[in-house]
């Protein structure tokens, strides 16, 4: 259960890093944006919740549940948040990342 919750909040300050720099990218202020400021500090929250995920968990298994985690989150918030397109490319690559969580899973 505390796997759950680390990786659960690596996960939600990652993708909020990631939204906060969609919205400056868009922004006449770009890197000296609030967004993009923010964004960077979200990206830096992680370490902590990396660090008590690789205390009982090996380094690729962390990365693929996280990496996962987060493509399929972001995928959902770019279709519809940012009403970009979702191509069969898309739909391979979250494949693939599922079946990659299988993989290191059965192994654990």
């Amino acid at each position: 259960m505390e796997t759950v919750f680390w990786l659960a909040l690596a996960t939600a300050f990652t993708i909020a890093g990631d939204v906060l720099i969609k919205i400056a990218s868009a922004s006449p202020t770009g890197l000296t944006s609030w967004g993009f400021a923010l964004g960077a500090v979200c990206y830096g929250s992680p370490a902590f919740a990396w660090f008590y995920l690789m205390r009982d968990h090996a380094l690729a298994l962390v990365a693929v549940l996280y990496a996962s985690a987060t493509l399929i989150a972001l995928a959902l918030l770019g279709v519809l948040v940012f009403r970009e397109s979702f191509l069969l490319r898309d739909a391979l690559g979250i494949a693939l990342a599922l079946a990659a969580v299988l993989v290191m899973h059965r192994g654990a």
